[in-house]
């Protein structure tokens, strides 16, 4: 559906990175997702494969790290999006995790866990939302608490992507002395109940596949060693994570609204009614006309924005337009699409369905 030639604008190491993820997502994700989503289940068999690709970690360098542009690790997820919101989902999830490692870290910490998380040895959960504390994250209410060799964590986190089986959990709690935000690496295999507890978070309608837990932090000791040194407050520690984020958040709009008009503009080529396909019917045409617009604006609003992101240039309220103009318009495309599929957009095989739902999520 690239109307307006937009892959021109990529360059050849974009294409091969787009080409890369794009093959796999249709080779392995597409034929298991949906029986994964409809258990609730995480394709865990996946991670292996995913990790040999080489493009977990993004944009961050060293380490291990394949240090891509802004562009190409957008246009990885976008292209797992596609087929899985799950999976493009869980790009982000493992870039969030291991940044606050690189910006924060100590060079201990840095050697330690961000090679093994650029493979997926080790998977990753970053954990800021609390039950009462969610787009004001600032006003946290878990607890750090100094003790004799290192800290005591206490409180509640919710809504974690890959919280119930992350080997590396970054963990945002307040300071009990100085009231100010720091960051903790935790290991919670490594740790017992009720130290480190998570409850998997059910009955989703979207993101199915996606294991969000609510993790539950109970005089949780972690070591002066597993304190990330340079997070000071909240703009230094999960503030100066956020910003790539949102962007690969508008990605994965754009993927997973694609991967909707693609499905339905191929039923619409193959369903018969009244005696012609559906794409023969102008108001099909008109509906579909809107939807690959909105496509493209869609990717030119993130290409835009990789490319700031490249130069330090992109700023938190453009960032914010971007996620927030992609999701409003990626909800137009799905919702136009599942109308377009008619019943059959109801069913989770058709695709449509689950982008749908997903798009609520993202």
């Amino acid at each position: 559906m690239d109307f307006l030639s937009l892959d021109l604008l990529l360059s050849e190491r974009d294409r091969v990175v787009r080409d890369a993820a794009r093959s796999f997502a249709r080779t392995h994700i597409a034929p298991v997702i949906e029986e994964h989503a409809e258990k609730a289940e995480f394709p865990h068999h996946l991670l292996p494969k995913i990790g040999a690709l080489g493009f977990s970690g993004g944009v961050l360098k060293g380490y291990g790290c394949p240090g891509l542009s802004a562009l190409q690790t957008g246009l990885y997820a976008m292209e797992f999006a596609k087929e899985s919101a799950d999976l493009g989902t869980f790009i982000l999830l493992q870039i969030i995790t291991m940044t606050p490692i690189l910006k924060c870290g100590s060079e201990e910490q840095k050697q330690k866990y961000l090679s093994s998380m650029a493979k997926l040895e080790k998977i990753g959960c970053f954990c800021l939302t609390e039950p009462e504390a969610g787009s004001d994250a600032t006003s946290l209410k878990t607890t750090a608490t100094k003790v004799e060799g290192g800290w005591l964590l206490d409180g509640e986190k919710r809504w974690i992507g890959n919280g119930t089986f992350a080997d590396v959990a970054v963990v945002w709690a307040r300071d009990s002395k100085t009231g100010k935000i720091n960051g903790f690496i935790v290991e919670p295999k490594t740790i017992k109940e009720p130290q480190w507890s998570t409850t998997a978070i059910k009955n989703k309608v979207g993101f199915r596949a996606v294991q969000n837990a609510h993790i539950y932090m109970k005089q949780c000791f972690v070591s002066d060693a597993q304190r990330l040194p340079l997070a000071e407050d909240f703009a230094t520690g999960p503030g100066a994570c956020l910003h790539f984020t949102r962007l690969l958040a508008g990605f994965i709009a754009v993927g997973v609204a694609w991967g909707a008009g693609e499905k339905c503009l191929a039923y619409a080529k193959t369903r018969k009614q009244f005696g012609k396909p559906l794409a023969k019917l102008q108001i099909i045409q008109e509906r579909l006309v809107k939807v690959t617009a909105n496509l493209q604006s869609m990717f030119l609003m993130c290409y835009r924005g990789a490319l700031l992101y490249d130069e330090n240039k992109l700023s938190f309220g453009q960032v914010g337009m971007i996620k927030s103009y992609n999701t409003l318009r990626g909800r137009e495309v799905v919702a136009m699409c599942r109308e377009l599929v008619g019943g059959n957009g109801l069913l989770g095989l058709s695709g449509v369905g689950r982008a749908f739902t997903d798009m609520e999520e993202n």
